[in-house]
């Protein structure tokens, strides 16, 4: 049940990153827009912010795939609308397995993860019992987030992983080639646990998982909570703007 309920804990944090980043993502523009009354313009601006983020995110699928030796046809780090959708960046890879490209396509994901986990400074048992989702309610997970913004260098930090969180989901073309190998993975992993083929999990290893989803958790959590405070700050700003300028923006 601990790794049940961690790893049930590391998944809604993972979708709410999500839904978190596209909502920033958007409001972002929203915000230029106002200011601007130019798509274009809005479209940079999110660029603008976002942009090492971004590079990240290119970069990681470059990598994997040079390393899985899939050869890479382009690299680009700049807005470009694609019909009715505005590719960031992109990298260009020639055909190669579905493994390969699974691996390609969450590059960035992984990358990223890493990176959380390195600027969140959540190793050597700093994270200890956060991916444990009812310890949120109580506070007491959110003892070693503060511990974060004691550091001298926060605020350089903190961007940095802003950043990176908010680039690092990945997109429908990325996910494309991760879906049939996610069910294949899942398909197998099902029906050897019914014909009990799964094994005991040593203790070690059970330990070690443990560990992991409590580091995965509160750098995942850390990200969150940087994301719905930013968020504030810009519901504010927009909020300031539509009454002044006497415009809103309409989301679809």
């Amino acid at each position: 049940m601990d790794v049940l309920h961690r790893l049930i804990g590391v998944l809604l944090l993972v979708v709410l990153l999500a839904r978190l980043s596209n909502w920033i993502s958007l409001h972002l523009q929203g915000i230029a827009y106002l200011l601007s009354r130019s798509q274009t313009v809005a479209v940079f601006f999110m660029f603008l912010v976002l942009a090492p983020g971004i590079f990240v995110h290119e970069l990681s699928h470059w990598v994997v795939a040079r390393a899985l030796g899939v050869k890479t046809l382009g690299f680009r780090i700049w807005p470009r609308r694609k019909g009715k959708n505005i590719e960031l960046g992109a990298v260009q890879v020639q055909k190669a397995g579905h493994l390969s490209l699974a691996l390609i396509g969450m590059a960035p994901f992984l990358v990223g993860t890493l990176a959380l986990v390195l600027l969140g400074g959540w190793v050597g048992g700093t994270a200890d019992g956060m991916a444990d989702w009812r310890r949120w309610f109580t506070g007491e997970g959110l003892t070693q987030v503060r511990a974060f913004f004691r550091q001298g260098d926060w605020p350089l930090r903190f961007y940095a992983l802003w950043v990176i969180a908010n680039a690092m989901m990945p997109s429908a073309s990325d996910r494309e080639p991760v879906q049939p190998v996610a069910i294949g993975l899942a398909l197998f992993a099902g029906a050897a646990y019914l014909v009990g083929l799964v094994p005991t999990i040593p203790p070690g290893v059970f330990a070690f998982l443990v560990s992991l989803l409590d580091v995965l958790a509160a750098a995942f959590l850390l990200a969150v909570l940087g994301d719905l405070a930013v968020a504030a700050g810009m519901v504010a700003v927009e909020y300031a703007l539509a009454a002044l300028l006497g415009v809103r923006v309409e989301y679809q």
